[in-house]
């Protein structure tokens, strides 16, 4: 996991298997004007090799170099991982009027022309996506409601429908004001979840790579989270 403080300093957790999260190392002081960011794999071997990176003027860079402008017509974007079926990570983004577009990604660091998913996503107050949840190697989604429900889409392979019909895997969501899918943290070969809430309290939902109950009971793995503006990864 990454995390950027309000100062613009960016810090790594590595994963760890008992701990979740090894202590924080800092890597650079220059993300102040960064939005978001997402690590990729553009090779598909399994290993982050690339990073997306979403400045606040708009602008989009991988660590090939500069991709783009106007991505700012986007409230939310994150990279789940290859949801077309081609190697590289592929890129999501929500418009201020709800619609979702899929960029698929080249592998060299660059995308695709967008590709319309479908409306209705300003239902959500957060969507976050990193890996396979539910044991059948593609990755997929989760996002939360206004009432606190959370929901699964389960990723098919296929990018003109890249993913299937929602399913209600849990409740009382809203408690956090942070949802972050890390991939595995823990070591076990599932993708994990980590959620924090307003006072800065971290806590760690172990995946199960079952679709029907895709993680277990909740564990508190840190306080004093509060001071990141951003969390990816």
């Amino acid at each position: 996991m990454f995390a950027i403080d309000t100062q613009g300093n960016l810090y790594s957790y590595a994963p760890d298997n008992s701990q979740v999260l090894a202590p924080r190392e800092l890597l650079a002081t220059d993300y102040k004007d960064v939005r978001t960011a997402s690590s990729a794999d553009d090779d598909g071997d399994g290993i982050a090799d690339d990073t997306w990176i979403w400045t606040t003027d708009g602008g989009m860079s991988s660590s090939y170099g500069y991709v783009g402008s106007g991505w700012n017509i986007y409230d939310t974007i994150l990279s789940p991982g290859n949801l077309g079926g081609a190697p590289g990570y592929d890129v999501l983004g929500r418009d201020s009027t709800g619609v979702l577009w899929l960029y698929l990604g080249y592998g060299d660091g660059t995308v695709t022309a967008r590709r319309k998913i479908g409306a209705g996503w300003d239902a959500y107050t957060q969507i976050a996506g990193k890996g396979d949840l539910t044991g059948d190697n593609w990755p997929d989604i989760v996002a939360r409601d206004t009432t606190g429900a959370l929901w699964l889409y389960q990723g098919t392979g296929n990018p003109d429908a890249p993913f299937a019909a929602r399913t209600k895997i849990g409740s009382g969501w809203n408690a956090y004001d942070a949802l972050v899918a890390t991939g595995d943290m823990d070591l076990d070969g599932k993708a994990d979840f980590i959620a924090r809430q307003p006072n800065g309290d971290l806590y760690f939902y172990k995946g199960t790579g079952n679709a029907a109950a895709p993680y277990e009971q909740k564990r508190n793995i840190g306080y004093g989270y509060q001071t990141y503006r951003v969390m990816f990864s």
